[in-house]
């Protein structure tokens, strides 16, 4: 297992240094009706890009939310179908989830995930190469919003992507999961982001500019 993850990271893609003045917002774990809609607005209002890396059965329960998602521009990807740790799955579940994932989120959104995300970064010996077969490039991140016992405010979390973004990072937050109250935290900290990187002299790239 531990082979596989680490062939899995080493060949997903996580910035790219030659945009050194571009970054990437991307968002895990929604579709969430509770705070992806304000997230959308937020971003709508920002004029900023990004894309949501959507659970499929989540997608599945919510597919207006998971359409409007492309709708105001935004890119999808494929978070696997059940958020499953990789490490607890055989190869047949593992494809399962992957596949089931991509048909999903495309029923549901209207389009297909251009990029696949394992759920906590975690990879096993076919994770990335079923994602490859389904067109998708493994995609994980250069900076973190907030770390499994880390639980910040909004304006540390803003203080901490602002200080450790460099250019053709590719940021990771979510409009679900984590904590209890993760979402609530990262809308508030989002504006801050957005604006403080601005200011940096970054501009917001879509994910596939980067694929």
């Amino acid at each position: 297992m531990v082979v596989g993850h680490l062939a899995g990271r080493r060949a997903a893609l996580r910035r790219r240094a030659d945009l050194p003045q571009a970054v990437v917002l991307t968002f895990d774990d929604g579709p969430n009706p509770e705070a992806t809609p304000a997230f959308l607005e937020c971003l709508a209002q920002h004029d900023v890009p990004a894309a949501f890396f959507l659970v499929g059965r989540r997608a599945k329960q919510s597919p207006e939310l998971a359409r409007e998602i492309p709708e105001r521009g935004h890119e999808v990807g494929n978070h696997t179908y059940s958020h499953r740790h990789q490490w607890t799955l055989s190869p047949r579940g593992t494809a399962a989830e992957i596949r089931r994932g991509t048909e999903a989120i495309a029923e549901a959104s209207g389009r297909t995930p251009i990029a696949f995300r394992p759920p906590w970064g975690i990879f096993n010996a076919l994770t990335a190469s079923v994602a490859r077969g389904l067109g998708q490039r493994s995609v994980l991140w250069s900076v973190r919003s907030e770390g499994f016992r880390w639980r910040p405010s909004a304006e540390e979390m803003a203080d901490h992507v602002v200080a450790h973004t460099r250019g053709g990072d590719i940021i990771d937050l979510h409009d679900a999961g984590g904590f209890p109250d993760t979402p609530t935290r990262v809308l508030a900290a989002l504006p801050l982001i957005i604006e403080r990187l601005r200011a940096a002299g970054f501009r917001f790239a879509r994910l596939s500019e980067f694929l």
